[in-house]
């Protein structure tokens, strides 16, 4: 039997020799359009890679998430990894077409998913490969998911999932997200709050007929933007809420509108139910009559037809530093790199709002390349910091599994 530092060497020194193929494989991912909704294709590719890499077993479920596994030990992880990708967005704006990814000065690898979330995918496959190559995968069981449109319902395709998947049980969760190699232990949650205003359509040139509902909002978004009463989490720090987007009843552009809607991103910090959050936000409208707010419902549909039902209200998460699966991550980045990684939490969503902040399943974040560059037309990746990455998510299990 090995030992954990020979172990450690022998996946730096196998994935080290992937760089080629962990390069061209990200291009060929990323050349691949997956935008929400329409991640067929890509899946397909994954599943395919999957089975090509040994993987023990490959599904790709109903709603169409695909899902590989390497091992079948006690300890079961899942490495979760989203395939769909924002909007690709102009050519023009890029300066090259952004489905085409290319290397620039430094090994950095520049294309739409690069860095969300399609480098971090590619390194959690990679790190399947490399524990099974190396016959490293035997007392753990780990399932590597790409899963559907977390950039609109995140948490929602998980969720599916593992309805669809009941077999597949989880003691620890593991989010590949962009983290600037942080190991990331918890991150605000989320709400689409509608604030629905009435009033009465009338023609602008005799408004006094009707009741101008956006004029009724105005007071409304005002409130709302000087809000700062919030709880402060220790670790996440304070909410916030923000007006995002407001719609318009109105059959044309010389009618006073008969309804506004006032859409608001509420970020949760310290766990606010959703009776908690509605109650917080009727101050805004006391004493304006007929006036409502609601947490958003979304039906969508994924690629295979299946049908989602998210209401849009995702918890916030937070693992304690000193939880096993945390100092896994730490004592496995320490002993791989030689130094101690900080420990930190993400300002964004991701699909660990189901796992761990609805299921309690502990879980930890990790990932390649800088979260800022996220939706951007900067998305890209270091290729030295994903071949980190994938160093990282192939160790990680050694740790996890002990005791």
């Amino acid at each position: 039997m090995i030992t954990k530092k020979e172990a450690l060497d022998q996946i730096k020194a196998y994935v080290a020799a992937q760089e080629e193929e962990v390069v061209q494989f990200l291009k060929d991912f990323i050349a691949i359009d997956s935008t929400t909704y329409n991640e067929g294709k890509a899946v397909e590719f994954l599943a395919g890679k999957m089975k090509e890499f040994g993987y023990d077993e490959v599904r790709v479920d109903k709603v169409g998430n695909v899902v590989g596994r390497v091992g079948s030990g006690k300890t079961v992880l899942m490495y979760d990894s989203h395939i769909d990708t924002v909007e690709p967005g102009d050519p023009a704006d890029w300066g090259f077409n952004p489905l085409e990814a290319r290397m620039e000065e430094g090994k950095v690898l520049h294309g739409r998913g690069a860095v969300d979330d399609k480098g971090c995918l590619t390194g959690i496959t990679f790190a399947g490969k490399a524990l099974k190559a190396l016959g490293l995968d035997k007392d753990f069981t780990l399932w590597v998911s790409g899963s559907l449109s977390e950039e609109d319902v995140e948490g929602s395709c998980v969720k599916a999932m593992l309805e669809e998947n009941p077999d597949i049980k989880p003691d620890f969760v593991l989010v590949a997200e962009a983290s600037n190699n942080r190991v990331i232990r918890g991150h605000k949650g989320r709400a689409l709050i509608k604030i629905t205003v009435p009033g009465k359509c009338a023609h602008a040139s005799t408004a006094w007929r009707g009741d101008n509902a956006l004029i009724k909002a105005l007071p409304i978004m005002d409130k709302v933007d000087k809000f700062n009463d919030f709880v402060e989490d220790p670790f996440l720090g304070r909410g916030s809420i923000e007006v995002t987007k407001v719609d318009c009843k109105t059959p044309s552009l010389n009618t006073i509108p008969g309804e506004a809607v006032i859409t608001c991103d509420r970020r949760i910090s310290c766990g606010e139910s959703i009776d908690e959050l509605l109650k917080e936000v009727s101050q805004f409208y006391e004493g304006i009559d007929g006036v409502t707010a609601a947490i958003d419902t979304e039906k969508v549909q994924t690629y295979t037809g299946y049908d989602i039902t998210c209401v849009d209200y995702f918890p916030s998460w937070v693992m304690p530093e000193d939880h096993p699966l945390i100092q896994a991550g730490v004592n496995a980045f320490t002993e791989l790199f030689g130094e101690k990684p900080a420990v930190e939490a993400w300002e964004f969503c991701t699909n660990a709002t189901h796992m761990c902040g609805r299921m309690g399943i502990p879980a930890i974040g990790y990932g390649p390349g800088d979260d800022s560059l996220c939706h951007s037309t900067q998305d890209k990746v270091p290729v030295d910091d994903l071949m980190k990455a994938i160093m990282f998510y192939a160790s990680l299990p050694l740790y996890a599994s002990e005791g």
